[in-house]
């Protein structure tokens, strides 16, 4: 290969190497789970009772929620 078209070939393929190693560092920070575990089911059925408040917050502030759905806000 020319050398003019070997740096910019090379950098790429650091660029890529960087990301995939950022990346796979960011996957190592996250805990293994595994289905048997009652700490682990606790910690998914949590984090689902989360995301699922997050959603419903997301939808009240954008006004997206359904006019059947139950607001605190019209009560009293």
């Amino acid at each position: 290969m020319e050398s003019t078209v070997l740096l910019p070939v090379a950098l790429v393929a650091l660029f890529v190497a960087f990301i995939a190693t950022a990346f796979e560092m960011r996957l190592s920070l996250t805990p293994e789970s595994c289905p048997e575990c009652p700490h682990c089911r606790a910690r998914a059925i949590e984090e689902a009772a989360r995301q699922s408040e997050l959603d419903r917050a997301y939808a009240r502030s954008q006004g997206l929620l359904d006019p059947d759905e139950d607001d605190d806000r019209r009560i009293g």
